[in-house]
């Protein structure tokens, strides 16, 4: 983990304190990818695999995270937050794994970073996936808004 994996992880944590209890940590950062590894132990159930609630909500944090990330680095200032999610659970976690977060096509940025400084508020899809023991075990689609 860079410096930069490690100081967005621990802003992270600062602003949205319960995210530390996930076992999630900031990997790796792309320009237009983010990847967070999440540990089996905190969030394994009474099945002895992980918890769908942990796994939505890791989705959720992995996908803010790239996003906010990006926002950050172009200066922009406002709210983000999550107006409506969708997830599809294809296989069950059963150990430690990966949550991988990206936008649907490289120049949505772009288009979302010009109609926030046209409008004042925008939004975007950015999509996520869970992959364990080198399978994609959920798809995860959430539309995020900006605002001022």
């Amino acid at each position: 983990m860079s410096q930069r994996e490690q100081n967005f992880e621990e802003t992270l944590f600062q602003r949205i304190p319960q995210t530390k209890n996930l076992g999630i940590h900031i990997a790796r950062m792309d320009e237009h990818q983010l990847t967070a590894y999440g540990d089996f132990l905190p969030n394994k159930n009474h099945l002895d695999i992980v918890f769908g609630g942990s796994i939505a909500a890791i989705s959720i944090t992995t996908a803010w995270s790239l996003l906010q990330s990006k926002i950050e680095q172009a200066g922009l200032k406002g709210s983000l937050v999550i107006k409506r999610q969708e997830i599809d659970y294809l296989l069950p976690v059963k150990t430690d794994f990966e949550c991988v977060a990206s936008f649907q096509s490289a120049d949505d940025w772009e288009q979302f970073k010009g109609i926030y400084q046209q409008n004042g508020r925008a939004k975007i899809i950015v999509m996520a996936k869970v992959i364990s023991e080198a399978k994609v075990t959920s798809r995860f689609q959430g539309v995020f808004v900006l605002y001022q």
